[in-house]
């Protein structure tokens, strides 16, 4: 009885397997880099020494993430925002509102990450409050990408593995 069990457990990882892997092949790696630099991804993400500090360093990120993740992450963003990636809206005791990645907050300070890649640092003294925001700043992609542009997006960031990256 307990070997069927695990023999079930093992097709159905063998299934699973060979989904991922068709969802992998589907896509064209160097239209997908065509998409990735087209769409302005590099304006918040980084990949080796360029791009943006702003959003997560894609570099490693076929190292990182299955191709439904990566999917996911492209057509619906919000679903899945890693503490470290989150967003805080920080509104000063003079009214200025200043929005960016949090990087650290402590009793004395709250120090982020701006959307223009600048390090602030704001005295807690001076802060009314902050506020973590729910709703992540990558747009979804879904209305905006084909099916087959997509699966290309997926092919191309399922390809970095860091360093050795095509």
């Amino acid at each position: 009885m307990k070997s069927g069990i695990i023999t079930c457990a093992v097709a159905i990882g063998v299934v699973v397997l060979g989904t991922v892997q068709l969802l992998a092949q589907s896509g064209d790696v160097a239209k997908g880099k065509e998409l990735y630099n087209s769409n302005g991804c590099a304006s918040c993400h980084r990949i080796g020494d360029a791009g943006s500090r702003v959003g997560p360093d894609l570099s490693d990120i076929g190292d990182r993430r299955t191709p439904e993740r990566l999917k996911s992450a492209i057509v619906n963003p919000d679903e899945e925002v890693l503490p470290e990636n989150r967003y805080v809206s920080v509104m000063l005791k003079d009214g200025t509102e200043v929005k960016g990645r949090l990087l650290n907050h402590d009793a004395m300070s709250v120090q982020l990450l701006d959307t223009k890649e600048q390090l602030r640092s704001f005295e807690t003294s001076k802060i009314k409050g902050y506020t973590i925001l729910v709703k992540g700043l990558m747009p979804s992609y879904d209305k905006k990408l084909s099916a087959d542009e997509v699966n290309d997006l997926v092919a191309y960031l399922g390809s970095l593995k860091g360093p050795q990256q095509p």
